[in-house]
């Protein structure tokens, strides 16, 4: 029974693990987010688990650069 429930929440915690680490890289290469504070995201990215790292891709803000529009 113990093995069974690993087998289902092992890929769980790597893509958390993943998308965390991810989320975190993503943040501190960013020079500006929203709300103005990256301490703040990195809390919700390490506390939400697997949900902090999808808040975070979906209200980071507009992207760094000059993106060239046509």
């Amino acid at each position: 029974m113990l093995t069974d429930l690993l087998k289902v929440i092992w890929p769980l915690l790597v893509l958390q693990f993943v998308m965390q680490v991810i989320a975190l890289v993503n943040l501190y290469k960013r020079e500006k987010v929203r709300f103005d504070n990256k301490w703040i995201w990195v809390a919700i990215i390490i506390l939400f688990n697997i949900l902090g790292p999808i808040l975070y891709f979906a209200f980071r803000g507009p992207e760094d650069g000059n993106s060239s529009q046509d």
